[in-house]
């Protein structure tokens, strides 16, 4: 069994509460959070319109979609909440992998702070929750914050090189649309060029000025980066990264029967490939983006858009809402309130 190396201090563990800890003025506090508000209503307010759009460019009729929607059966949105704690699973997997050797955490600590950024994503733009998950688990913990974020800043390019290795198997053994290489290659260009970033930094090594605060927290944070030098990252990244994406595509086609749509999963992987795409805007929980970019992709197929929009609204918002409900179960069994408390009693991992 591999021993967890120690990880340098960024000050957010031991002694010392990191700067988020201290007390803030509460009309700071209110404002922060008004602001926060604020721009999730943006955010929201965006993504709805360009559904709004996407429907309307389609000619999606208000009473044609809402007559889809009353007619989906009971077992197609039970297989959306159950498929969407899987897909949970599956990626806290991939994290725990990543995680382990550098910081020893268990399975379970991985779990439960994928699913509280994953309600935090869904109320905050622009992926917000990444970092709330890192705090998270930096609190339950006591590990360091900065060693956390490297790791999921390798995960995070695991999680898209996913991509890859599932759409080349899916070409191997049916027809791909040329859109499917197109947007492959944009992402896998920025893929390469993150990756060229991270062996770089592993390579070079970094040693912080002896009393510099963000030379620590930044030798901290290359420290998570070394993951990626690993040997097993290449496992991961061909047996491990694609199988939420397989797993998606598999109930994507499962599920969209109950809809009066049929795909192969060959059309579920280009689906699911289009509405990522669409969640470059950055709406709350995805909110809009999902449904226009899902819907878009599944007309290219000839598929009927006011059935694909309904699909996408159940299959989107049966995952979001119970996970959302998850998340917050999960603070207010553990007490945490991540910002303004006092830190919890790190839990350290069994065995």
């Amino acid at each position: 069994m591999s021993t967890p190396v120690p990880e340098p201090s960024d000050g957010s563990a031991g002694g010392g509460s990191p700067p988020v800890e201290q007390a803030v003025d509460p009309p700071t506090v209110l404002a922060s959070r008004g602001r926060l508000v604020a721009r999730s209503l943006l955010g929201v307010s965006v993504g709805l319109a360009v559904a709004a759009l996407a429907a309307y460019l389609l000619h999606v009729r208000p009473e044609t979609l809402a007559h889809n929607l009353a007619g989906v059966p009971a077992w197609a949105i039970a297989a959306c909440v159950a498929s969407g704690f899987v897909m949970l699973a599956l990626q806290a997997l991939r994290w725990h992998l990543v995680m382990k050797p550098l910081l020893g955490l268990t399975y379970a600590q991985a779990y439960r702070a994928q699913v509280v950024g994953f309600m935090f994503n869904a109320l905050l733009p622009a992926r917000g929750g990444d970092l709330l998950r890192v705090q998270y688990l930096g609190r339950r913990t006591g590990k360091s914050r900065a060693t956390i974020l490297g790791t999921e800043v390798v995960d995070r390019w695991l999680d898209l090189w996913g991509w890859m290795p599932t759409a080349v198997v899916l070409a191997l053994v049916s027809d791909v649309p040329s859109w499917i290489y197109t947007a492959l290659g944009i992402f896998g260009g920025a893929l390469g060029g993150a990756a060229v970033f991270m062996i770089v930094l592993t390579r070079r090594g970094y040693t912080p000025r002896p009393g510099s605060r963000a030379g620590a927290v930044f030798g901290a944070f290359a420290a998570g980066i070394q993951a990626f030098a690993s040997r097993r990252i290449v496992a991961i990244a061909f047996f491990v990264a694609p199988l939420s994406w397989l797993w998606e595509a598999c109930i994507i086609r499962l599920v969209t029967p109950g809809f009066g749509i049929d795909v192969d999963l060959t059309r579920a992987f280009c689906v699911l490939v289009g509405f990522n795409m669409a969640m470059v805007v950055p709406s709350p929980g995805a909110i809009g983006t999902v449904e226009g970019g899902g819907t878009v992709a599944f007309t290219f197929f000839h598929i009927d858009a006011a059935k694909a929009l309904a699909f996408m609204f159940v299959y989107h918002f049966a995952q979001l809402l119970p996970g959302i409900m998850a998340g917050i179960a999960i603070l207010v069994a553990e007490g945490e309130h991540l910002f303004g408390g006092p830190a919890p009693k790190p839990s350290a991992p069994p065995g």
